[in-house]
């Protein structure tokens, strides 16, 4: 009786965990989960860019990976890297935190709006950014648009890219 009584409750608990982690996953950020890759321009380079999106952390965070290689006038290659965590913070609204290969750490504040993702990152008064990450096409196209807020508050874009799913 008590190895069937425990049983049950082990089965219980397993159900329980994930059905919880499941429910945790958003709408929106499971759409944008999977293998990305395309093209476009970077800080005035084109550029061929790979992005990752992938839950993590007992489904709480989508965790984006995310890398492009620029190709400079003369030739060279250059390349960079980020990395960034998004959780549902509900009503539309997420928070998450930026990291990349130059060394910067970012807090991220984003809004839903149909099937645009907007993140505000960085630090007021020192460095801001804005990110949109649009789906389209039965979600098989994806559009990345990054820019960076000038002293006069108007948006600057230093990067735009096309992708599709893997």
């Amino acid at each position: 009786m008590k190895k069937t009584l425990g049983m049950l409750a082990f089965v219980w608990l397993s159900v329980s965990a994930l059905a919880q982690s499941t429910a945790s996953a958003d709408p929106f950020l499971t759409r944008l989960a999977g293998n990305w890759q395309g093209e476009g321009m970077a800080f005035g380079m084109k550029a061929k860019v790979i992005s990752k999106w992938e839950w993590t952390l007992g489904q709480k965070f989508l965790r984006l990976d995310l890398q492009y290689a620029m190709q400079s006038k003369d030739g060279k290659t250059q390349t960079f890297a980020g990395h960034a965590y998004y959780q549902a913070a509900g009503q539309g609204k997420y928070e998450g935190h930026w990291f990349d290969s130059q060394g910067n750490s970012y807090p991220i504040k984003a809004t839903l709006d149909g099937d645009a993702l907007t993140a505000l990152w960085g630090l007021p008064g020192k460095s801001e950014g804005k990110s949109v990450y649009r789906l389209s096409g039965a979600d098989k196209r994806f559009e990345i648009q990054d820019a960076s807020k000038q002293k006069d508050g108007s948006w600057r874009e230093f990067s735009s890219f096309k992708l599709e799913r893997e």
